[in-house]
């Protein structure tokens, strides 16, 4: 009797071993996700939008006409696609001078990347203004300058005073964190520095964020209206609110 016992229970068993192992197969793989830890068999994005991003093509389309824009204008301009080469022969110039990434700025064809302190582009900029030398000066990691020619500043659209001693290129992409973050650096430079320097936008949208490339349309299409930078303040603003 004891052994019959044994014999319906033995697979019984199995089957709750099988269950548990199961359960924990998964706890497992949900522990190695929020580590951030992926199968090797996974591609992971680079850098993920959150669901309903605020720059979202409807979202687009909604700030155009919060922004006093002709939506039929505008949204047949995005919709379209009227702006995607001239994006991408702003990002194509941009590799030319030796921009990868964004945020990246060219300071009188200095070229300094990412959101660093403001107190590293007062630097570039003040030693611009002195004798020129801006090339020379130090960022607070210490990094080499390079100064490259052939920039065509005045070509696209420009914020500030058009024959600043100090002309800025931008190239941003609206979906990038860091660029976020540069944005208000820069904006307190306009302020600090006034008719000594000036800056000029140009797309860099980069090809993991799902959104910038019709940000960058957006940007563009609200300038041929005369609110390319209304647009571009816009984005980045409440980019900085998700």
């Amino acid at each position: 009797m004891s052994k019959n016992k044994n014999s319906l229970y033995a697979p019984v068993l199995v089957v709750l071993l099988l269950v548990a192992t199961f359960f924990v197969g998964r706890l497992s793989a949900q522990v190695s996700t929020l580590k951030g830890g992926v199968d090797s068999g996974t591609k992971a994005a680079a850098t993920p939008t959150p669901a309903g991003s605020k720059i979202a093509l409807a979202e687009l389309k909604t700030m155009a006409k919060d922004l006093g824009l002709d939506s039929k204008k505008f949204n047949s301009c995005l919709d379209d696609g009227t702006y995607a080469e001239k994006v991408k022969a702003e990002t194509d110039e941009g590799a030319k001078f030796g921009v990868s990434g964004t945020p990246s700025f060219l300071i009188n064809g200095i070229l300094v990347v990412g959101s660093l302190p403001q107190a590293d582009f007062e630097a570039v900029i003040d030693a611009e203004l002195k004798n020129g030398t801006g090339d020379k000066a130090k960022t607070s990691s210490g990094e080499t300058l390079k100064r490259v020619s052939g920039v065509p500043y005045g070509a696209g659209y420009v914020k500030g005073n058009k024959e600043a001693k100090v002309k800025i290129m931008e190239y941003t992409d609206f979906e990038c964190p860091y660029c976020n973050r540069a944005f208000s650096t820069i904006e307190a430079l306009l302020t600090k520095y006034g008719n000594n320097i000036s800056l000029e936008y140009r797309s860099f949208p980069l090809n993991f964020h799902p959104d910038a490339q019709k940000a960058a349309e957006a940007a563009l299409c609200a300038g041929d209206q005369g609110k390319l930078w209304e647009m571009h303040d816009k984005m980045f603003t409440v980019m900085a609110q998700q």
